[in-house]
């Protein structure tokens, strides 16, 4: 008995924190893309070290993010450039899991282009390829095509877990400002 309390108070501090916090969805370098991304690409993209989405500085437009469903949201096109070696895991942040969530899990975009937000996941594991170095230099990353699925217009907070650190960025869905 004097085992067993010990036991079942861990598991009753752990299993909530699990629940809350799946393990994540993993695109390996096998799923990646390959193509010109064009000059200056950088200077388009939101990134978070080792990872670059790709279009984003300037969020989508308005007329881009259509008013969403309630559980549903419209699949929106992000490229994810991820350094060479790199393994980064991209999260939705919690405040923004009721009206976001990740499509690089094979969701498609089903006719009418509102998708179940349960058929999308809150986090993702990219495992980029191996260095490149006959790649020219505007593409020495891995890159993932999929979707970010959004419930109309919104903010969207993501966190990027790579190399110890967690980093936060807020991209931008048919609004021109975040608070």
């Amino acid at each position: 008995m004097r085992v067993l309390l010990p036991l079942l108070v861990a598991l009753a501090v752990a299993v909530p924190a699990l629940a809350d916090d799946p393990e994540p969805y993993v695109r390996g370098c096998d799923t990646s893309a390959f193509g010109d991304l064009g000059r200056g690409w950088q200077k388009r993209a939101v990134s978070a070290g080792p990872v670059a989405f790709v279009g984003l500085r300037n969020g989508y437009g308005r007329d881009s993010v259509l008013p969403g469903l309630a559980g549903r949201g419209r699949p929106l096109k992000v490229l994810v450039v991820v350094a060479p070696n790199a393994r980064p895991t991209v999260r939705i942040a919690a405040r923004s899991r009721r009206f976001a969530a990740l499509g690089y899990n094979g969701v498609r975009n089903e006719a009418g282009g509102n998708v179940s937000l349960s058929s999308g996941t809150h986090a993702i594991r990219f495992e980029a390829c191996r260095a490149e170095p006959s790649r020219a230099v505007w593409n020495r990353g891995t890159q993932f095509p999929g979707y970010f699925l959004v419930s109309g217009r919104r903010c969207v907070h993501v966190e990027i877990a790579a190399r110890g650190e967690v980093l936060r960025r807020t991209l931008r869905f048919g609004v021109s400002r975040c608070a």
